[in-house]
């Protein structure tokens, strides 16, 4: 949790000693709704805590003393929780004030209100009131600073997180930015169009922009955090240029590009997760990667908010205090369950975040969903993939297909079946553009003000909301195609990695692209054999350090990731040195008789198996990461190589490590090998037994459900 300071009643700060924020708590877009025709983005759960606490949990640790929340749409509402949240203590760090720019239509306009009202005495950080994020901004600030000296004409800083090629919430707002090699200054921005806009991906950029530098990169591979440390200049040239409506399409690549201007923008790149909220696809992602220990030390039991209670159980368990469990109810891994809930007989939930006061009835199944506060599921019903918003009531028999969206207070009947990517609110809401209307009060004969009873049935409350063909979301992220759904395709970011190179003026060098990374620097083609060799060497040796001194696994990663950067290399080979390691660790073991084959490969595995949770990220890298052991395995020589295949895979199996459809699917591909005859004869039968395992629970819950 973010420091307390002591007690003081006197909030004013010194003209000299302000460092301020700029809390930007209105998107100007459309895609969460119809949620935000009643509550502002900033003001909805994630991981049952709002989320404008996770930016001003992130403001406290930056040093800030003074925040300025920027409101054009809910104020009020805003208003009233800073007042009853633990900011507005005697001993809160800063002191929060809300700006109502009621008239304000996109961050241009809030800019130029902000330059009105002179309210900006020195530089101050800006952000984005959807942000998640465990940056040490101290990096962030000193950097700033230290650009700012060098370079007078200096405004402004990004934060940029680097990403893998498939974690997803890179995709979002997929865009390009070309930097300056030595320093990442700008050169230039460009936002790319995802493949369901049927647009081409390709950067066009002015070569007289690059006449200044000798050495630059094209980068698709950072999250946008939209964190940025400004100087004071900044309002003011939003002022004076009217047509600046957005931060980085009009601000930056305006800024960048002018000769009039004359001014820069810096980059800061960093390993740390940093991310917004930014559509529903990210809040499906963001709350599994927080559930899942991604962003620590930003954990849930840290209980951000004063009245919070949550502890940490194993498999990623969370429950706050008087939480009623009843005693056939299954809870599976990652799942968190708010104070007062009550779960009946033989529920199901995994993979899911429970709210407050919830009354979860007998035999329902919960599965990759956010059921919030005071809501009520009746028996048997099904949720996939799906969220209940506060006060929502479904009926028994209820079956909420994958990406439904059940609003504020929706009343659902008993045995209806909501299809896929509906979203139901509990009054009748319409999107023009980006504003909201309410059309309660209309004409009653309009469609848009008829109950959806063949949707809710007839002692249902709600009304399908259509989004308009000019709705944010499915502009930028292809609704049509997708069908609204909270999962992502990656393939929709139409440029990949493998697409984008880096790019030089000095002639003498080549250039080659390795699978995962943005730029690499060659002398000649043949030296990536070499590097990789390196890194093959040097890879292995931090592993055995690790597994030497007994280091933590965080420890272990933070080396092997700090080389897996400095060397440029792909995941896969991270995977490769890791596996070999730790099979050499499993053979030390063996061959000095210190442990037997079955507890020397359980031990060994059991001990640093979580490795792989970084390194792999997508079902095809934990395939990968299957062939890759069972490759070092036979390697090794093993004299019963078939017992250290099959002790490496279940106990990575036990861990939840390796999933059921990972396994068949690698099965799938190997059992006909004959390569590896001399592996696969218990791991053939544990397949098998799997297998049978599954369909005897399938067959289970079918007869449940006749009974």
């Amino acid at each position: 949790m973010a420091p307390k300071k002591g007690p003081s009643n006197d909030r004013d700060v010194d003209v000299e000693d302000r460092f301020q924020a700029v809390v930007l708590t209105d998107s100007f877009e459309t895609r969460f709704m119809p949620l935000t025709a009643d509550k502002p983005r900033c003001l909805l759960p994630l991981a049952n805590t709002p989320l404008i606490e996770y930016t001003l949990e992130f403001l406290a640790n930056a040093g800030v003393n003074e925040v300025y929340l920027t409101c054009s749409s809910h104020a009020s509402q805003i208003d009233e929780y800073i007042e009853n949240s633990k900011w507005n203590l005697p001993w809160s760090p800063f002191k929060v004030t809300t700006i109502l720019s009621p008239e304000a239509r996109s961050v241009g306009d809030v800019m130029r209100d902000l330059d009105n009202r002179g309210i900006i005495t020195g530089d101050f950080i800006m952000v984005s009131g959807d942000v998640v994020t465990n940056i040490d901004i101290s990096k962030m600030i000193e950097f700033h600073r230290k650009m700012h000296a060098q370079d007078k004409d200096h405004i402004a800083t990004m934060c940029l997180s680097e990403a893998t090629e498939y974690y997803k919430t890179r995709t979002f707002e997929p865009a390009a930015f070309i930097l300056d090699k030595n320093t990442n200054r700008c050169i230039y921005y460009q936002d790319l169009p995802l493949i369901s806009s049927q647009e081409k991906g390709a950067v066009q950029i002015d070569p007289e922009l690059l006449d200044s530098v000798d050495e630059f990169s094209i980068r698709n591979d950072l999250i946008d955090c939209r964190i940025d440390i400004c100087t004071p200049h900044v309002p003011p040239i939003f002022q004076d240029n009217f047509d600046y409506q957005s931060l980085r399409t009009d601000f930056v690549r305006g800024v960048i590009s002018s000769d009039i201007l004359g001014k820069n923008i810096y980059a800061y790149i960093t390993n740390d997760y940093a991310t917004r909220v930014e559509s529903w696809q990210s809040y499906d992602t963001i709350s599994k990667d927080f559930i899942g220990r991604w962003c620590y030390p930003l954990v849930l039991e840290n209980n951000m908010q004063y009245d919070q209670t949550y502890s940490y159980e194993s498999r990623h368990i969370y429950k706050e205090n008087n939480v009623v469990l009843a005693q056939s109810c299954k809870i599976g891994k990652c799942t968190a369950i708010g104070s007062g809930t009550r779960i009946g007989e033989g529920t199901k939930i995994e993979n899911s975040i429970i709210g407050r006061n919830c009354r979860i009835s007998e035999g329902i199944t919960i599965k990759d969903s956010f059921i919030w506060d005071n809501s009520v599921i009746g028996d048997n019903s099904t949720i996939d993939h799906s969220i209940v918003a506060t006060g929502a009531k479904l009926g028994s028999n209820v079956t909420l297909r994958d990406g439904c969206i059940i609003g504020f207070d929706v009343v659902i009947d008993n045995g209806m079946d909501i299809p896929i990517g509906s979203k139901i609110s509990s009054k009748p809401v319409k999107s023009l553009g980006s504003s909201t209307f309410d059309l309660e009060e209309e004409d009653e004969d309009e469609e848009v003000n008829t109950l959806s009873t063949e949707l809710v049935g007839q002692n249902g409350v709600g009304y399908l909301y259509d989004s308009d063909a000019s709705d944010d979301e499915e502009e930028s992220y292809g609704i049509h195609t997708i069908s609204n759904r909270l999962a992502h395709q990656l393939e929709e970011l139409y440029m990949s990695d493998a697409s984008i190179s880096s790019i030089t003026k000095r002639k003498k060098k080549k250039r080659t692209m390795s699978s995962n990374s943005m730029y690499t620097d060659r002398e000649d083609v043949d030296s990536d054999e070499d590097d990789e060799e390196d890194f093959e060497a040097e890879g292995i040796a931090t592993i055995e350090r690790a597994l030497e001194n007994n280091h933590d696994i965080d420890t272990a990663l933070l080396e092997l990731n700090t080389l897996r950067m400095s060397m440029n290399v792909t995941y896969h080979e991270v995977r490769t040195v890791t596996v070999i390691a730790l099979v050499k660790r499993v053979y030390h073991f063996i061959s000095t008789q210190t442990l037997g084959p079955k507890d020397a490969v359980h031990k060994v595995f059991n001990q640093w198996g979580d490795l792989f949770k970084r390194q792999a990220f997508e079902p095809s890298e934990f395939v990968d990461l299957m062939n890759i052991i069972m490759d070092a395995v036979v390697d090794e020589n093993f004299e019963k190589p078939d017992l250290i295949l099959f002790g490496a895979f279940t106990s990575l199996y036990d861990n939840d490590i390796l999933e059921e459809d990972v396994i068949y699917t690698w099965w799938d591909n190997v059992s006909q090998d004959p390569r590896y005859d001399g592996v696969k004869v218990l791991i053939a039968k544990w397949v098998e037994w799997l297998r049978t395992a599954d369909e005897e629970s399938s067959d289970e819950d079918d007869d449940s459900e006749e009974d």
